[in-house]
Order: C-alpha cells, then sequence, then structure tokens
C-alpha cells in the first residue's frame, strides 16, 4: 500500500519537540533504540527500490517490504506485518530467499498531531530529523506546514540519502557496503 510519509531532514530536536507541543501534538512514546535488520529480496524477485526488515521495536517485533521508487510523496509502498520473535522473523525471509545485508539502530520518539504521526529519528552519525507520516498527501503537505516547516524542503528518501548526501558516498555504499550503523561503534562513512 502507499506510504504517504515526508522526511524533515536536519532539525534540532529541542526545536521539533516545541513546534510539536505548540501545535498540539501528544507524544506517544518516549524515545528509545529501534533495531533493524536489513535483507536483500532474493536476486530473482529484484525489485528498484526495495527492501525487506525486521524491526525490533519497543512493544513489537515488525516485518516490512519497503519499496521507493520515485521522489514524490505517492512513489513509497510498505508492505507490514508482526512478528512473534526476531529469530522467527529472520529465519521467515531467509527461507523465502532474503539475505541479510545490515544491522542498523536508531533512536525514536514517537507523536501523533491530528491523524499523522510524526516521529523525531536519530540515526548513529547523522543528524536528527523527522518522519511525518499520514493518510495522504494533503494530509502530510498540512501537518509539515503546521509544524512551521517548508513542505517543499521535505524529502521523499530512505535514510541512506542523508548519509550519502552528508558523507559524500554513494547510496550503494551504504546499502550494500555498511553491515553495521550502530551507536556504539566508530563511524563506518569516516575513512
Amino acid at each position: 500500500m502507499i506510504e504517504f510519509e515526508m522526511t524533515i531532514p536536519n532539525v534540532e530536536i529541542d526545536d521539533a519537540r516545541r513546534r510539536l507541543r505548540e501545535c498540539g501534538a501528544v507524544l506517544q512514546k518516549d524515545s528509545y533504540i529501534q533495531k533493524h535488520i536489513v535483507f536483500n529480496l532474493p536476486e530473482e524477485r529484484k525489485i528498484e527500490g526495495a527492501w525487506m526488515r525486521v524491526r525490533e521495536e519497543s512493544d513489537r517485533i515488525t516485518m516490512s517490504m519497503k519499496i521507493i521508487d520515485g521522489k514524490n510523496i505517492s512513489d513509497q509502498q510498505e508492505y507490514f506485518f508482526i512478528a512473534e520473535n526476531t529469530e522467527d522473523a529472520c529465519k521467515f525471509l531467509t527461507l523465502l530467499g532474503g539475505t541479510e545485508k545490515a544491522r542498523q539502530e536508531k533512536r525514536r520518539e514517537i507523536w501523533m498531531l491530528g491523524q499523522c504521526e510524526i516521529t523525531i529519528d536519530e540515526w548513529p552519525f547523522l543528524e536528527p530529523f523527522l518522519e511525518v507520516e499520514g493518510k495522504n498527501e494533503e494530509m502530510v503537505r498540512e501537518t509539515v506546514s503546521l509544524l512551521g516547516y517548508e513542505y517543499d524542503k521535505c524529502r521523499v528518501c530512505a535514510v541512506d540519502v542523508l548519509y550519502s548526501e552528508k558523507y559524500g558516498i554513494s547510496e550503494d555504499i551504504v546499502d550494500n557496503h555498511t553491515s553495521r550503523i550502530l551507536f556504539d561503534m566508530e563511524n563506518p562513512f569516516l575513512r
């Protein structure tokens, strides 16, 4: 299904929280560490801009396939399931022919403003950013505006694009040659 989500890069966390509170947003979940295990699709099932992942959230394990095949808000898809545990979810994707390519973590804080979910995401070695997700583009556009950000400066992208831009490296290096992005490690993008 189409995922209507925009990224607002390079935010200052205290300012973002202030904006959220002033607009009446409600904090749904305090900051927590979220862990991702990212998989390539089987070679014979490759889809441009697609990956699978198992995600350990604060209160559940999820499996998803994400596809971003353009730069418009309607060019994103996510297919999402709740899993019993991380080990079985990873085994399931492996049995389907997926291959593990990376383990990653981020710090996430979740807010709701009307029917939009806004997350404050902090990834290792990257400036914090917001993600605004809603039921349609108009809803996301209105929420971005309410928060005082410029919609045309928002991005439709995965985190690999932000790392690529910050460190002047290809997205391929981030996606296919960086097996770990964790808080307690040395920055793999400084060589």
